[in-house]
């Protein structure tokens, strides 16, 4: 095997829909005469240690096969090295994988991990930690931390059903953002265009420009938050006279205490009182 051949790192518990990953992938390999190796990671952070091991044996094309949290996983460890990424989306949302245009059918996103264009990407960071999607504070923070430690299965439905259950007597936060004294419902730096399923939270982000989105929520009467949702869903946020849009390289925050953070859909505690976001411009090589 060549330091090309693709290492398919499979998250077995991403989404909702239980897709037997290794066997279409073995299928794919034996059907079309490629070679791969492929690996099932086994505990959170596994697909880390898995990216490690084959990157230190000289591998240099590496496959998350999952959502938005598997894709942080593998892709932290390649920034910056001359390792290539791709994405087999079989999250929840699969944000980046549809901004990116990844097919969501894993046969043909396949095809594109071998006969794919190569490319670059900026990654985000706040404070030390890589993100590749989103990360944010305020409700969505709240919500990927309820969700995570919930007993549900995982899926957009339950995801829904978390957001709906907390809506109403969520309360707004008060920060410090860049210096300036600010109210919130939510925070959220956008390295891609949206959460995932089409969710478009910061509709103008591009991948590959220097730049972070940040679509600030504020305060705002709870009957709002059905047509706030149709705005998201229909790339219209930023026209809320409740949504402040901002772009730049680089923000902060400071909170009273330590502030609950989500980094592309998983929450991280406990955190700091004070978060940089910043921007790494194309620090992820590509083949999509």
């Amino acid at each position: 095997m060549s330091s090309q051949t693709p290492i398919f790192i499979i998250n077995p518990i991403a989404g909702s829909k239980k897709v037997n990953a290794k066997k279409l992938i073995e299928s794919f390999l034996e059907a079309h005469k490629l070679e791969g190796i492929v690996e099932t990671t086994h505990e959170k952070d596994h697909g880390k240690t898995l990216t490690r091991k084959y990157l230190d044996e000289g591998y240099r094309h590496f496959v998350a096969v999952g959502g938005d949290g598997t894709v942080n996983e593998v892709a932290s460890e390649l920034i910056n090295t001359e390792a290539f990424f791709s994405i087999i989306p079989l999250g929840s949302g699969n944000g980046l994988a549809r901004t990116l245009n990844i097919p969501l059918e894993p046969e043909k996103a396949l095809d594109k991990v071998f006969h794919g264009k190569k490319s670059v990407m900026d990654i985000g960071l706040i404070n030390e930690f890589p993100f590749f999607c989103t990360a944010g504070v305020g409700f969505d923070a709240h919500c990927a931390k309820k969700f995570a430690l919930g007993s549900h299965r995982r899926g957009l439905f339950n995801y829904v059903k978390v957001i709906l259950e907390s809506y109403f007597n969520y309360e707004i936060n008060q920060s410090s953002f860049c210096n300036q004294p600010k109210q919130y419902f939510s925070i959220t730096f956008a390295n891609a265009n949206q959460f995932g399923n089409n969710a478009y939270i910061a509709p103008d982000a591009i991948l590959d420009d220097n730049q972070l989105d940040c679509t600030i929520i504020g305060k705002h009467p709870k009957w709002y938050g059905i047509y706030m949702g149709y705005l998201l869903m229909s790339g219209k946020i930023k026209s809320s006279s409740y949504v402040d849009y901002y772009r730049g390289t680089e923000f902060t925050l400071e909170h009273k205490d330590n502030i609950l953070l989500h980094i592309d859909g998983e929450y991280v505690a406990p955190f700091s009182d004070r978060i940089t976001a910043k921007t790494m411009p194309h620090a992820l090589k590509l083949i999509i």
